[in-house]
């Protein structure tokens, strides 16, 4: 009879670990073997951006193309400035080639892959969410009441396009993220370029002033952090960012101690605005006839703080008029003074 050792706890978890390696291991390689080398390989950019980087390599830099709703014919470039694209909103890790373009893996490429290829409809494909804001919200409301047109996707996001290099034209693929400094300054821009007086009463707050300098981070509020980027709502609707019911969570994502006096601060002042001093001026001419108005117009903060800047420029224009007439009456003395005494030396010599 022969003796046999017993194998401890520990050789046996060891020797079940490595049979467990190589029955995943197979499992694997059976795996890669029933898969599609499409499916292995469909979130890789690699084979796109190998040729469209390398002019040589392409038949053609650019191509006319024409939108299927407005017929517009816009010409496309094929080049792909690929430090452009990987630092734009599309050049993730998460974020693939096919998820626009149709996947070309196993065509016949050799004579192109135009045939293969389907257009790209942002909206249908990834934005229909923020479409339906932006069709939902008041910003279009409001302006097909007034039989105005509706801004479209490309009216407001086609400043955003923009390229680190020369090479080709703007693309909405390059499309800079939304933390982005460039895409905040210009997101300013393309609101101003409707909003004029609201650009400019939005650079006479603190948040704008910084804007203006050039510091556009995430720390400094431009237009959507407030107002939101789509569903923009009239600030009497419950669900507005700078309504009533959220005002105080809208301040207080950058405001930790934001309260029911923090939010009364005016985010537009209206005090190098002529048209509001009109407005108080004909209020107090019809006061009267509308008390009312008056009384509405003198509660308003905006008024109070009108009445308080013309006070502090009158304070200011006060100060430096006297202290400008105090300066220029004693160099009046000065030279009186140099004259005398010039004469009376004139005396003395006779």
């Amino acid at each position: 009879m022969v003796y046999k050792p017993k194998k401890s706890l520990m050789t046996e978890v060891l020797s079940g670990l490595k049979k467990f390696e190589i029955t995943a291991f197979l499992a694997l390689c059976v795996t890669g073997i029933m898969l599609s080398p499409a499916m292995l390989f469909a979130g890789d950019n690699g084979p796109c951006i190998e040729c469209h980087t390398k002019p040589d390599k392409l038949k053609v830099a650019e191509k006319a193309k024409i939108d299927p709703v407005t017929g517009e014919i816009k010409v496309s470039p094929m080049l792909i400035d690929e430090a452009a694209f990987k630092a734009s909103a599309h050049g993730g890790e998460d974020f693939f080639c096919i998820d626009c373009h149709q996947d070309l893996d196993g065509k016949d490429v050799t004579e192109g892959h135009k045939p293969n290829l389907k257009p790209v409809d942002c909206i249908t494909f990834c934005h229909d969410d923020p479409a339906e804001d932006y069709l939902q919200s008041t910003h279009v409301k409001l302006m097909r009441e007034n039989n105005k047109d509706v801004p479209t996707c490309k009216d407001c996001h086609a400043g955003l396009s923009y390229h680190y290099t020369p090479m080709g034209e703007k693309s909405p693929r390059d499309v800079p993220r939304g933390t982005d400094p460039l895409h905040r300054k210009l997101t300013i821009d393309a609101c101003g370029s409707c909003h004029q007086d609201y650009l400019n009463s939005y650079k006479n707050n603190a948040h704008g002033q910084v804007a203006t300098l050039g510091h556009t981070t995430t720390d400094v509020p431009v237009c959507f952090d407030c107002h939101g980027k789509h569903k923009i709502l009239n600030s009497s609707d419950p669900e507005s960012k700078v309504g009533k019911e959220r005002i105080m969570e809208t301040c207080g994502s950058c405001h930790a101690n934001a309260n029911a006096s923090f939010v009364r601060h005016v985010e537009h002042p209206q005090i190098k605005n002529i048209k509001y001093y009109k407005t108080l001026l004909a209020a107090i001419k019809n006061a009267r006839s509308d008390p009312e108005n008056l009384k509405k117009v003198i509660k308003n903060p905006q008024t109070i703080l009108c009445i308080v800047f013309v006070m502090y420029v009158g304070i200011l224009a006060f100060t430096f008029s006297a202290f400008g007439l105090h300066s220029l009456l004693s160099w009046f003395a000065v030279v009186r003074d140099e004259y005398r005494r010039k004469e009376h030396g004139d005396e003395e010599q006779h």
